[in-house]
């Protein structure tokens, strides 16, 4: 059978690829959703739901570190048919239960599927893409992605305006004030606020229930997804696998991201927190902002292919990590940056930067993953990545809630300690992978080099 390797591309590889790249879309509109309204409307229905999302976060990881390695099973197609239905569900239950126990589960559950779609691709192209596409098509998918996003984001926050000004009746001005201190809502106010936001989330489960039926022209074949015959591809992380894992690559690798992602946890979250309730930028502008930082991501991703070919992959990665931290220093000093407009403006630039450069190198760090273990470890690392997060987020969740985010100035303090992080994990991976991975010509074949050599 022709394989991604080939110098042709496979018709039905291709056509799979096309099809991800369609749904992929249409889960950017439901991230943008779920990323800030959702969030928000949680933070209405319970604070401490949100204070402790990242424990929530850490759940999910180790669940989708057991779903991904059902992919030698199931394969993608029924993966991306099982996901929209669920996530759907987890919605209505979202919006229709007053139970915190239950509105948890329902957002772990919901997140869990949504998140799927993050990790499959990338095991996914890298069966079906040819490897002197990849780059671009990993470029391509975030992009896709991004784009979808940016646009429904923009809509999202602003329609939730005005469905509010319209339910409360007041005048959209009036409306985008009033968001931007949902604490002084009368419980009439607030009522109709909360109602704004459960129509939006019903949009992102009609945008679920498109993908569900576009999944259905995916058309996969059990080599796709098995490629080897022994039984050791199918057992998922047993303790031989992790063994194959146990290489220096793999362990600095999964250290840079564990260091990087405990500092994002602290910060990436409660974003539209951080603007709405402790800078008092209005819920209207705070989506323009979303939407600008969001539109950062999508322009910082068309450097990629750039950035490898200017500096290699592993100084790309490394250095987009270090650039951002004195941007993150800069928003933690949002409440100085001035009031009115000119915050507005200020926040908005700095938000702008700090996307763009920190996502730029995003499509070059899944290649980079990828790479270092062979073929038939690709799911084991990508579960494996999704453990170290889910431990990561497990204590950042600790930390956010029983220290961190007891006052709200803790929201401003976590942007000094996340860039911090991000500095220590990108020296460490520069120091210990340049030599081998910078450029792809170096690359050697060193996945059975363990640790004890």
């Amino acid at each position: 059978m022709e394989s991604a390797e080939d110098s042709s591309w496979n018709p039905r590889y291709k056509r799979n690829v096309i099809v991800y790249l369609v749904v992929y879309g249409i889960l950017g509109g439901v991230t943008g959703i779920t990323n800030n309204e959702l969030l928000s409307y949680l933070q209405i229905i319970s604070p401490r739901i949100v204070a402790g999302i990242t424990m929530c976060s850490s759940i999910v990881a180790f669940l989708t570190a057991a779903s991904i390695m059902t992919v030698h099973w199931l394969g993608y197609r029924k993966l991306m048919l099982i996901a929209p239905p669920v996530t759907i569900l987890s919605i209505v239950i979202m919006t229709a239960s007053k139970s915190v126990v239950v509105v948890v589960g329902a957002y772990i559950v919901s997140q869990l599927f949504i998140g799927l779609y993050d990790i499959l691709y990338p095991i996914m192209f890298a069966s079906y893409v040819p490897k002197d596409k990849q780059t671009k098509l990993f470029t391509a998918v975030l992009i896709d992605n991004l784009a979808c996003q940016s646009v429904v984001t923009l809509f999202a926050g602003n329609f939730v305006v005005w469905l509010f000004g319209k339910l409360a009746h007041l005048k959209y001005s009036l409306a985008s004030y009033w968001s931007g201190y949902q604490s002084q809502m009368s419980a009439n106010m607030l009522s109709h606020y909360t109602q704004a936001y459960r129509v939006v989330l019903w949009l992102a489960a009609a945008m679920m229930a498109i993908a569900f039926f576009i999944s259905f022209l995916m058309k996969d074949q059990k080599s796709d997804y098995q490629s080897t015959a022994s039984q050791e591809s199918k057992q998922g992380l047993t303790l031989r696998t992790l063994k194959g894992l146990m290489t220096k690559p793999v362990l600095v690798f999964l250290t840079f991201i564990a260091i990087v992602h405990l500092g994002a946890m602290l910060v990436t979250p409660f974003i539209p927190i951080y603007l709405n309730n402790y800078l008092h930028i209005p819920r209207g502008m705070t989506a323009n902002i979303n939407t600008i930082q969001t539109a950062a991501m999508f322009i910082g991703y068309f450097g990629a292919p750039w950035l490898e070919k200017k500096f290699g992959t592993v100084v790309s990665i490394g250095l987009t990590t270090i650039v951002c931290a004195p941007l993150m220093i800069t928003l933690g000093f949002g409440s100085a940056l001035g009031t009115g407009s000119t915050l507005v403006v200020t926040v908005m630039i700095v938000y702008f930067l700090r996307s763009g450069i920190a996502n730029a190198a995003m499509p070059i760090q899944n290649t980079l993953q990828m790479s270092i273990v062979d073929k038939d470890l690709r799911p084991a690392i990508t579960a494996l990545t999704q453990i170290v997060m889910a431990i990561v987020s497990f204590i950042d969740g600790l930390f956010t809630e029983f220290y961190l985010f007891r006052t709200m100035s803790g929201y401003a303090t976590a942007y000094y300690i996340a860039s911090g992080l991000y500095i220590v994990g990108s020296v460490i991976l520069i120091i210990f992978l340049t030599k081998q991975y910078n450029r792809k010509n170096q690359v050697v074949d060193i996945t059975k080099e363990t640790v004890e050599d």
